[in-house]
């Protein structure tokens, strides 16, 4: 066992202990429900996916089931494609799958925690951290980074119950877990660092080291990685290319976009804090000194703060050697054991929790939370902002109808102007595939002879000239022009004109 151990509550406390684990219990539904909030909350604030184009590049890739992408290891975009095999290729839909990723990886600190805390505070700790931007609003955002949320408690958590109980079977799921933390995002190699050090640091658990499960660990690892590790190699590393282009620059720099990354961390933690303190029953002041104090002093609970800032310590030196200027959004996985860390030192301490509080809490960060969201989705479609009014789902609806007319079958090949083209393979039957005209060899699945003997579609903004004048060199053929809007909030929003171009099929 871990040499922090639970403190047990003594005969005077344990009926109110039994009375506060059966409320604790029932308020795990309250994560269902907070991600439904966040999915219809998303469809409100939202007229499109993301401006960025990240959802819908994600389906595109995801859809030719590859072992690995020109930009990034494929665990998201396998993801991405599995769910629209089920679920319709609608905003909604895909905004379910982003909160459901989210939820998961709250019920995996709330498993966690109860490694370390007694069950009646472990529920808590995935309700403090759903407040958190990290797994609400951001978490909306479908990709390589919040695909992690998922993935990082529950390695963290198999990783703790195979030093507690050293079974081969945590030891198995560490191992196809860290992989599968890899195969999401390289910067996972965070993670591992982190795991590693915390490993050793601690005396109970650095004997695990020399335990023969390590190799079931590592075995296990290797299996899953070996289809991508083929991929890299045949590939010649295409995705470490785009990964060092990320570097560079002056130590100065590096050390100075860590100190942004570090504050803007504490400012996606605060709702957490203060949504933690909220559910302590009294002596509040004193539990907010005690939780900022558990951050800088290890002593208080040594297991659960490794876990909690070794994450941290490894991005700052990563950043530094490497003069990477981290982004906020790359660590948003890492803070997986910081509630974990603050019930924990709290409830040793004896502060006692008051769980009905969160559903009153909850209700008002909703509703917050709903009247917010409403009005930046009206005030985008009053503003007509690209957010708001880019109507990628109704163009898409406008190509399938022409290539309907002509052939009545569903567009095969899409290409063209980037997000646009993607959003119409998006939303589509599911038969509709994407080729980057740009840059092709980012979509090595499909070839120019392909195009032709296929027959595909091309589409372009109307400001678009690269891509104009490409497509009309491709196809030979006379450009369709359309106009199309989105209506939203009641108003309809100024059309936008694109130019598609028809590769009429050999056969």
């Amino acid at each position: 066992m871990s040499d922090t151990q639970l403190v047990r509550p003594d005969a005077a406390t344990s009926a109110i202990s039994v009375i506060d684990d059966g409320r604790t219990r029932r308020l795990i539904w309250l994560l269902p429900v907070h991600a439904i909030v966040w999915i219809i909350c998303a469809w409100l604030s939202r007229g499109n996916l993301d401006i960025q184009g990240d959802m819908i590049e994600n389906y595109v890739w995801g859809i030719e089931w590859q072992a690995g992408y020109a930009k990034h290891p494929p665990l998201f975009a396998w993801i991405t494609a599995a769910w629209f095999r089920v679920f319709p290729h609608t905003d909604i839909a895909y905004f379910a799958l982003s909160a459901t990723n989210s939820m998961i990886g709250l019920l995996g600190i709330v498993a966690l925690s109860r490694c370390f805390v007694p069950r009646r505070l472990a529920t808590i700790a995935g309700l403090a951290m759903a407040v958190s931007p990290l797994y609400s609003n951001l978490a909306i955002k479908f990709n390589a980074n919040s695909v992690l949320l998922s993935v990082w408690p529950w390695t963290a958590y198999f990783f703790v119950r195979y030093m507690q109980t050293r079974s081969w079977r945590e030891a198995i799921a560490v191992g196809a877990l860290a992989a599968a933390a890899v195969l999401g995002k390289y910067f996972s190699i965070v993670l591992l660092i982190a795991l590693f050090i915390a490993m050793l640091v601690r005396p109970a658990w650095r004997a695990r080291l020399f335990d023969w499960r390590v190799l079931l660990v590592a075995a296990t690892g290797a299996i899953v990685l070996a289809p991508h590790i083929h991929w890299l190699v045949v590939n010649r590393f295409p995705t470490l290319t785009y990964a060092d282009e990320r570097t560079g620059g002056t130590i100065l720099a590096a050390v100075a976009r860590f100190g942004v990354y570090t504050l803007a961390q504490i400012g996606y933690l605060a709702l957490s804090f203060i949504v933690t303190l909220v559910l302590v029953r009294e002596r509040r002041s004193q539990a907010a000194r005690l939780m900022a104090a558990s951050v800088t002093k290890p002593s208080l609970n040594p297991d659960l703060w490794w876990l909690a800032l070794g994450p941290l310590i490894v991005v700052g030196m990563i950043a530094v050697l490497s003069r990477t200027q981290m982004a906020s959004v790359w660590g948003m996985a890492q803070w997986f054991a910081i509630v974990p860390l603050w019930l924990a030192v709290l409830d040793r301490a004896g502060f006692t929790f008051r769980p009905e509080r969160a559903v009153r809490t909850l209700a008002c960060y909703w509703l917050i939370v709903f009247v917010a969201t409403a009005a930046i989705g009206y005030m985008g479609a009053l503003r007509n902002t690209d957010d708001a009014a880019e109507p990628r789902a109704e163009l898409a609806e406008a190509a399938h109808a022409l290539w309907n007319q002509r052939f009545r079958r569903d567009i095969p090949v899409v290409a063209g102007s980037g997000h646009e083209a993607q959003s119409i393979a998006f939303y589509s039957n599911g038969n509709t595939r994407y080729w980057d005209m740009s840059k092709p060899g980012t979509t090595p699945w499909l070839s120019i002879a392909d195009l032709k003997r296929r027959g595909a579609l091309f589409v372009c903004r109307e400001i678009d000239t690269p891509c104009i004048k490409e497509s009309k060199t491709i196809t030979n053929a006379i450009p369709v022009s359309v106009a199309v809007n989105k209506y939203a909030w009641g108003r309809s929003l100024p059309a936008r004109r694109y130019l598609l171009f028809v590769l009429t099929p050999l056969h």
